[in-house]
């Protein structure tokens, strides 16, 4: 029912830009939904210990994976436009399979370098026997968790934005579903983790399969004569994007491990719900940004005056959703976190704080994207850097003394504070008014 309700939505809305974003918005929403169903049945079935390990696993996961992709999820966007436009399937590919080498290269150096370090390194910095162990799980998978998200921005290069869309939202958490099935008919709930991580690797499969037969696809129409492309090549165009992204994964995971290092599995399982639920918040920035990339990169060279107009409708949508979600979260924050236990409660404070920077964020519109598609990525990367050192800063200082709101208080913060530099930053250089007006 569901599917027909969401094929019904995007065939009838596909001829308009506002129809775009309702479904796209529609299919990331349902993905995030399904993530919480999982959380819920998680969070009620599961004890804290066992789902704060989960999100412990799954924050090093983000965080190194995105250290490993290399930013070839990408840059394989540039090389799509750049070759399949001409024809040049097989090239093109081939710039693929050089991508996969990097990733297996870089992914093995992460493996040796984590089991090389010893156990008691582990046990003293994370003040348990455990978190080492879980360290050492995520680097034997992260290969597999890269290549998946590579694959899946490669649909993309093909305008198979649905798919792409689909696997970012919802195939990607069908595997781990499938698993905790598995585990409750056999009552073996302390693999919860090591399903987790094996689901990347039943979607790497899967992925890899998906990306074989797009290949045989298209390369029986192209004609044009294949062009080598050098490694070199290729990483001088993924390297200033993996630095971004590798910032970005940081902001999102560093309050996760500072909470280890500081309280306990309980504590992590409490705030990363709270976490999970503000990510309702930046799928709404996410998707219009995505959107309206492209169009943002045009305008800047041809009509600075229209470019203008775009961003200021861009802002005034996502405030709009954002307020509206925003007030409701805050206000039924409790409830909405008894549902996924009464324990979970304990984050209601966290959530609220949360709630307030990432709404106060939204108000300084689009930063990231802007950067980035107006060749601003390394002033990006520098923003992003200072935030990093800040965010870490205040999660050392603030946990200590106040647990979880601390790490609230410092992404909150650190959140706020990185847009609103950008927003400056951008006004300076180009005279373009990001914030909301």
């Amino acid at each position: 029912m569901l599917k027909t309700i969401r094929d019904k939505i995007y065939n009838s809305t596909t001829t308009s830009a506002l129809g775009g974003i309702i479904s796209v918005l529609f299919i990331r929403v349902l993905g995030i939904l399904f993530l919480f169903g999982i959380t819920i049945y998680l969070t009620n079935f599961y004890d804290p210990a066992l789902v704060g390990a989960y999100e412990f696993t799954r924050s090093a996961l983000f965080l190194i994976g995105g250290f490993a992709i290399l930013g070839t999820d990408q840059s394989i966007l540039f090389f799509s436009g750049r070759f399949l436009k001409r024809n040049q399937v097989k090239t093109f590919f081939r710039i693929y399979l050089k991508m996969v080498l990097l990733i297996l290269l870089i992914s093995g150096v992460i493996l040796i370098g984590t089991l090389a370090v010893p156990q008691p390194v582990f046990d003293s910095l994370f003040n348990d026997s455990t978190s080492g162990t879980l360290l050492v799980k995520t680097s034997f998978c992260v290969f597999f968790y890269a290549i998946t998200l590579l694959n899946t921005e490669l649909y993309r290069g093909f305008a198979l934005q649905k798919k792409s869309e689909l696997y970012r939202g919802l195939y990607k958490q069908l595997p781990f579903a499938v698993g905790l099935f598995v585990l409750y008919m056999f009552e073996e709930k302390t693999y919860l983790v090591d399903v987790f991580l094996a689901s990347y690797l039943v979607l790497a499969i899967i992925t890899s399969l998906e990306v074989l037969k797009i290949y045989s696809r298209n390369t029986t129409s192209s004609n044009s004569p294949s062009k080598p492309v050098s490694f070199k090549t290729i990483l001088k165009s993924t390297m200033p994007i993996a630095m971004s992204a590798l910032g970005f994964y940081l902001l999102i995971s560093i309050d996760i491990f500072f909470l280890k290092i500081y309280t306990d599995f309980k504590t992590l399982a409490y705030y990363g719900t709270a976490v999970k639920i503000i990510f309702l918040i930046s799928t709404i920035v996410s998707t219009i940004s995505s959107y309206i990339a492209v169009e943002i990169a045009e305008l800047y060279v041809k009509n600075r005056e229209e470019l203008q107009a775009l961003m200021r409708k861009g802002v005034r949508i996502i405030s709009l959703l954002s307020v509206l979600l925003s007030v409701f979260l805050y206000f039924f924050s409790e409830l909405i976190l008894n549902i996924f236990g009464a324990e979970y409660t304990e984050a209601n404070e966290s959530l609220r704080i949360l709630i307030i920077g990432h709404f106060l964020s939204t108000l300084c519109g689009i930063t990231a994207v802007y950067l980035n598609m107006t060749k601003k990525q390394i002033t990006l990367q520098y923003i992003i850097a200072f935030t990093v050192v800040f965010n870490g800063i205040l999660n050392w200082v603030l946990i200590p003394k106040m647990g979880m709101n601390g790490a609230a208080i410092a992404s909150a913060l650190s959140v706020v504070m990185w847009n609103v530099i950008a927003g400056i930053i951008i006004y300076r250089k180009d005279k373009i008014n990001l914030f909301i007006h």
